[in-house]
């Protein structure tokens, strides 16, 4: 969980920071393939951690955090200037990061 709220509150400061930069008031929308690739990152995850079961709580917050936010933040970090392939990571990483919110208790550090 700890991931996954470090990985929240980086994509907040993304989104904030371009729209203090660039003066957004509405939500853009972002492309097709941010989706997917959020989509793909959150099974990713879903896998890497064992496939924890999936209740009705986590998954709602698990879907707010790793696909909407996510692919906002996505495509903030495009606009900001960032190279081609960062958009795609955010999305796939952050995505995995926020499956980490369907596990019952912390992961344990190495």
């Amino acid at each position: 969980m700890l991931i996954a709220l470090t990985a929240l509150l980086a994509q907040f400061a993304v989104i904030l920071t371009h729209r203090r930069v660039n003066k957004v008031r509405t939500r853009p929308d972002p492309p097709v393939l941010y989706t997917v690739l959020c989509l793909f990152g959150i099974a990713a995850g879903w896998l890497s951690i064992g496939r924890p079961e999936i209740t009705w709580s986590t998954s709602v917050l698990v879907l707010l955090s790793g696909l909407l936010i996510t692919a906002e933040a996505a495509d903030a970090t495009a606009k900001l200037g960032a190279p081609r392939w960062v958009p795609n990571a955010v999305c796939l990483l952050c995505g995995a990061a926020s499956a980490t919110w369907l596990l019952a208790r912390p992961l344990p550090y190495l």
